[in-house]
């Protein structure tokens, strides 16, 4: 077929085990061609799933005192009994205390949807990859988004006193040179750049050339789709904030 790409698999040296996959995932911050080799391994996104949710688990316990002190002080709602707003925050935190630990389950379903998309588009463009090599890949560029999820939990402990649900979501995207009030669609939109973000997206695109052997318009051009669908998410979530 015309312009098929077939990806061609370049297998680590000696056989697949645990400790060498930990030990290639920081590669995906700088090391586009050596992350390309562990797109193709079997197993790896097991170690990147793991260490996603330990660090997602621990950051929310370690965020939860300040959830729970903000919700506190918040004002009751109009036309709301404040017995009956007291059992549904309590209500809420509770759950919330409880579904922190079900960060495997959901950040395994996410990278699975993340990877489907990235799947799907490659054979659009008739690309050779496989939705497993796609997860390989989308766990391993997880340990971008760790890092912005680090660098929230370090401005908030530090910041000191948070009165809002509005500060809880700390400022890294362009969102930071906007004035308090703006449009929060427009923060939604702003926000969503940040160099965590955009550091992402470089990696995934630069990878999806080394892994796939295709040039990197067409790399970007798979790439896209899913930046596309996570902009929309976060402009889409911005409905539900106060």
């Amino acid at each position: 077929m015309a312009g098929y790409a077939p990806a061609q698999d370049a297998p680590l040296d000696g056989p697949e085990n645990f400790a060498d996959d930990l030990a290639g995932i920081p590669g995906f911050l700088i090391d586009a061609q050596g992350s390309a080799r562990r797109v193709h391994t079997k197993w790896f996104w097991v170690g990147p799933l793991i260490l996603f949710s330990i660090v997602s688990i621990v950051a929310s316990m370690v965020l939860m005192p300040v959830v729970r002190h903000v919700m506190e002080i918040a004002p009751i709602p109009d036309n709301v009994d404040p017995a009956q707003y007291q059992r549904s925050m309590q209500m809420g935190l509770k759950i919330q205390s409880y579904t922190m630990y079900l960060a495997p389950i959901g950040a395994a379903v996410i990278f699975a949807l993340q990877a489907l998309v990235l799947f799907g588009v490659s054979q659009i463009f008739t690309v050779r990859a496989t939705f497993r090599q796609m997860f390989n890949l989308i766990a391993g560029c997880s340990i971008i988004q760790l890092l912005s999820s680090i660098a929230s939990v370090v401005i908030l402990k530090t910041k000191g006193d948070i009165s809002t649900m509005a500060e809880l979501r700390p400022a890294l995207g362009l969102d930071i040179f906007l004035p308090e009030g703006t449009n929060k669609f427009a923060m939604a939109f702003l926000g969503y750049f940040s160099i965590f973000e955009i550091w992402w997206m470089v990696m995934l695109v630069l990878i999806v050339s080394a892994a796939f052997k295709v040039n990197k318009s067409k790399a970007v051009m798979i790439v896209a789709p899913l930046v596309l669908i996570s902009l929309l998410f976060r402009i889409g979530g911005a409905a539900f904030q106060r």
